[in-house]
């Protein structure tokens, strides 16, 4: 089985440079974030894989 490493909401605002959790969840409805999956006991985490990808294919910007 392949190690996926799943990130804290907190750990991916990091990552992303995002600071309010409501943007991130605004993203999530709007389709244009990776959703989390549901771990259990109300708890939910991010693949960082998913994370990763969304950021990869993110448009570079031009100057």
């Amino acid at each position: 089985m392949m190690h996926v490493a799943l990130l804290t909401c907190t750990e991916v605002m990091r990552l992303v440079g995002i600071k309010s959790r409501t943007t991130i969840w605004r993203r999530i409805q709007n389709k244009t974030f990776p959703e989390p999956v549901d771990i259990g006991a109300g708890r939910i985490r991010w693949r960082e894989t998913d994370i990763e990808h969304w950021i990869n294919t993110l448009p570079q910007r031009r100057y």
